[in-house]
């Protein structure tokens, strides 16, 4: 019974931690320009390193001191997510 709740419990930060990048990259029309990874770029457009358009969301992210802190976090399963959904990603290409 306790493995079953550590599994439930690791799977449930896991996939809180993976909404940042995913939802402002996937979600967001017209907010990602980049074709493939776009989770990562999400999360680095909320970071403030990328993107231009982006700067208000990087300063109200900045603003709530977790917020930083949980985007660095999740950006490895950003890319696992985005990883898994290349062949997505290359068919929308096309």
């Amino acid at each position: 019974m306790k493995g079953i709740f550590r599994l439930g419990s690791v799977a449930g930060v896991v996939l809180m931690l993976a909404g940042c990048g995913t939802m402002i990259g996937r979600v967001s029309q017209g907010m990602s320009d980049v074709d493939y990874y776009k989770s990562v770029d999400g999360g680095l457009q909320l970071l403030g390193v990328t993107g231009k358009e982006s700067k208000p969301a990087a300063i109200m992210c900045y603003f709530m001191i977790i917020c930083p802190l949980v985007t660095v976090v999740s950006l490895p399963v950003d890319a696992a997510v985005d990883t898994v959904l290349l062949p997505v990603d290359y068919v929308n290409t096309l």
